[in-house]
């Protein structure tokens, strides 16, 4: 194995939201090895944390009241990253984003990671272990099936699969939990794709350079180029749909039109005071 530099690195965070939440505690280990010397810096936001994150964490705002602020880690994390190799971290891309995210609020270059090697135990466990239904039908009814691929044998597997995680994970015995931990955000999307999302009861793009920005403001905007690049991509039909009405309607009937044919799902709130002022001035 390559004597590399190498570090291990994570973050905690206040959520999971990296045009929001912030970094709060963030750990390097210099090595593999047990013994391996680690650095950690805890970091006080100026957001709150996030009830589901601490729940995770279990670091409350007290514990960070009296703790520095993100810039005074930022050069010596840098510098840290600069003399490594190889970079090792679990779901790493989640922590290379909020990390990416605090650089940016503090008006700093990006960290530089394009000649780094980025090993992703994560990525390399889906890599390394197969995950085919029948792999999994293995995993969780104890067996391999005959038939596969045919469409009757694989629904009568995947039933059997799903029962089995049930089981082995300890999941909730109702629908709309397991619906919740599959996939957590799914009450915020607008239609059936992750690409637009309700928050604070606005239609916002969840992808690209304009992650964040509400549909009908970049419509109307400098950027609203963008939304006819979208209408020429392969995305899908009602991000087209969305794009092209909120180009073509003002932003009382964008928001009529969006909300009727679409709804607000609970938790995805109204619009926020400032907002509802941009609505009732346009």
């Amino acid at each position: 194995m390559s004597r590399s530099r190498i570090i291990v690195f994570d973050v905690e965070t206040t959520g999971t939201d990296r045009r929001r939440d912030q970094v709060i505690e963030l750990c390097v280990q210099f090595g593999l090895e047990p013994t391996a010397e680690r650095e950690t810096w805890r970091v006080k936001p100026d957001v709150p944390i996030n009830p589901g994150a601490q729940a995770v964490h279990g670091i409350s705002m007290e514990d960070l009241a009296d703790c520095p602020p993100f810039a005074a880690v930022a050069d010596p994390f840098r510098q840290i990253l600069a003399d490594a190799d190889v970079l090792v971290g679990y779901n790493l891309a989640f922590d290379i984003e909020m990390l990416q995210a605090e650089y940016q609020r503090l008006g700093q270059p990006a960290l530089e990671l394009g000649q780094k090697m980025i090993i992703d135990p994560f990525r390399l466990w889906q890599q390394c272990e197969p995950r085919t239904l029948q792999d999994a039908h293995r995993r969780f009814v104890g067996d391999s099936f005959d038939e596969a691929h045919s469409a009757s044998a694989d629904v009568a597997a995947t039933g059997r699969v799903l029962a089995g995680m049930v089981e082995q994970f300890g999941l909730p015995r109702d629908w709309p939990s397991v619906a919740q931990v599959c996939e957590p955000n799914r009450p915020q999307w607008v239609g059936s794709s992750r690409h637009i999302q309700w928050q604070d009861g606005e239609a916002v793009l969840s992808f690209g350079r304009h992650g964040g920005t509400p549909v009908w403001e970049l419509a109307h905007g400098p950027d609203g180029n963008y939304l006819r690049w979208i209408l020429g991509k392969d995305f899908p039909g009602h991000v087209h749909e969305i794009c092209r009405a909120a180009l073509d309607l003002d932003r009382v009937a964008f928001m009529d039109w969006l909300r009727g044919k679409y709804g607000v799902r609970a938790g995805a709130g109204e619009p926020t005071a400032e907002r509802q002022d941009a609505s009732t001035a346009a």
